[in-house]
């Protein structure tokens, strides 16, 4: 059964299962966006037959996408 100071310690910033929570979405999120981009760009280098270019664009647009998604993240953390 729940205690009612388990509630507290719940929404505790200094909860160190909050900080792993965190730590983890972030290093999932910023990967996937990565992940996403460059197979983005792949597929439209083969579609195109454009070899490097896309691949290149679509890695900095999963990078910088994934940056914006953390920055999103941590705010909402703090």
């Amino acid at each position: 059964m729940m205690q009612p100071s388990d509630d507290k310690n719940k929404n505790n910033p200094n909860n160190p299962y909050r900080a792993i929570g965190v730590v983890s979405a972030i290093g999932t999120d910023l990967a996937a966006c990565l992940i996403g981009g460059v197979y983005l760009g792949r597929w439209v280098d083969g579609y195109f037959g454009t070899a490097p270019a896309f691949l290149l664009i679509g890695l900095f647009v999963g990078l910088a996408t994934g940056i914006y998604s953390m920055i999103q993240l941590v705010k909402r953390f703090l």
